[in-house]
């Protein structure tokens, strides 16, 4: 049975963990934009759908247990997100877009796919364009097969400067997925652009991996201009973008559940509860998700640790408090509720504690 209709409220879902900072970028573009009604929705971060740091930068068969892990806890993942009733649902990951199109055939959510929403957002584009990612998303070919059925050349980064890409993405000591923006990630982003400018003489770079857009904002683009250390005539697309301006003007549809959520776990999935909030608006999610990552990088250096890569983040997931029925299908599955910033304050430290015991 359809549980969408004319005078239903859109209820947009956002899947993020890989990381989580870049789902907080979608949902910072998705309230910079206007909507053409009010909408509710439902964003989740699960960590558990990255991969580990020891298993990063490594080729892995659809046989290997990373793989299967992925597989299952992606499964499982989406089949929640039905069992909450979105209507249309964005990845705030690039790359994973390869696994989750294996397994969405299956799952009656309306899937907004930002890599085909980034090339369709460039149609008539004359000019060759520069497709930046990590190496596994460069390896799939997914945004150079979506501008080819636009009509528009794709290129990619020499081997020299797609492996600057990754040391700005994961170096341990001052990659994007540690939780903050160095400027030795900054300065290998823009060598990069200037290097295959230079050599391939493209204008136009996709920013094709979530964390890029966190580096290079628009602020930071123009800033980096005014430094000599990018041309001024580059342009950045940023894929968020195209995938937040989709959500918040799509309209979508979704089955509910058949069978219970517990028949959709795999055997090798692979889980953690999320610290789970009803939340007013994107901009207290944003909040809340903000405090939860200062709090974790607190914790984790008063014990000589850092964020070695998304996994290692605390799954959270936040919805609209107007939707009533979230709060009463969380708890169902054993899932705490909380509201407001004050008692993430009152909790985070036991449920940091509790987290990284599994660590």
């Amino acid at each position: 049975m359809k549980i969408t209709d004319n005078l239903h409220q859109p209820r947009i879902g956002i899947i993020g963990g890989m990381g989580n900072e870049a789902m907080v970028d979608l949902m910072l573009k998705m309230a910079s934009l206007p909507a053409q009604k009010d909408y509710q929705f439902v964003a989740f971060g699960n960590a558990r759908l990255a991969y580990k740091p020891q298993e990063v930068m490594q080729q892995w068969l659809p046989t290997d247990i990373p793989e299967l892990r992925k597989y299952d806890t992606a499964t499982y993942t989406l089949r929640l997100m039905q069992y909450l009733a979105v209507d249309q649902l964005g990845l705030a990951c690039n790359s994973a877009h390869e696994l989750f199109r294996r397994i969405l055939p299956n799952i009656p959510v309306t899937f907004v796919d930002m890599i085909k929403q980034t090339a369709t957002s460039l149609q008539g584009c004359q000019e060759s364009v520069l497709v930046m990612g990590v190496s596994s998303l460069i390896e799939s070919k997914l945004y150079q097969i979506a501008l080819t059925e636009e009509g528009i050349k794709a290129t990619q980064p020499s081997a020299d400067n797609q492996a600057k890409i990754m040391e700005a993405i994961y170096n341990p000591s001052f990659g994007i997925k540690t939780a903050k923006i160095t400027h030795q990630a900054e300065t290998l982003l823009c060598e990069v652009i200037r290097d295959e400018m230079t050599k391939q003489g493209c204008t136009k770079v996709i920013l094709g991996c979530t964390e890029l857009p966190l580096a290079l904002t628009a602020i930071s683009c123009q800033r980096f201009k005014a430094q000599g250390l990018l041309p001024e005539n580059v342009e950045v697309i940023d894929a968020s973008m195209a995938l937040a301006q989709a959500l918040v003007s799509i309209q979508g549809q979704s089955d509910a559940l058949i069978q219970p959520l517990a028949t959709y776990q795999g055997q090798y999935l692979d889980w953690a509860q999320p610290l789970a909030f009803k939340v007013s608006s994107l901009a207290e999610a944003i909040a809340i998700q903000q405090r939860i990552f200062d709090y974790t990088v607190d914790y984790l250096t008063e014990r000589n640790q850092t964020l070695a890569g998304s996994y290692f983040h605390l799954p959270t997931l936040f919805f609209s408090a107007s939707a009533a029925d979230i709060e009463h299908k969380l708890q169902a599955l054993g899932i705490d509720v909380y509201c407001g910033i004050n008692a993430l304050d009152e909790i985070i430290t036991a449920k940091l504690a509790d987290y990284y015991a599994d660590f």
